[in-house]
């Protein structure tokens, strides 16, 4: 694999934990508007979906963690 195609790789897979994290996000939120999760569950939802994007940016497989639920 030529580096053009790693960093593409790269950039894809930031692209897709970006828009997982913002699906999630949305999903929270919204659970949160009606009246499904408290504040602390939605916080604590949230706090993990930011670990798991942060794990992507740092190219490790969030995966491999707790699953994020």
């Amino acid at each position: 694999m030529s580096d053009d195609d790693a960093d593409a790789a790269e950039a894809g897979g930031i692209n897709e934990a970006v828009a997982a994290f913002l699906a999630g996000a949305d999903d929270v939120y919204d659970e949160y508007d009606k009246g499904y999760v408290d504040a602390d569950a939605a916080l604590s939802v949230l706090a993990t979906r930011i670990d798991d994007l942060r794990a992507a940016a740092a190219g490790d497989d969030p995966a491999e963690g707790d699953g994020g639920e």
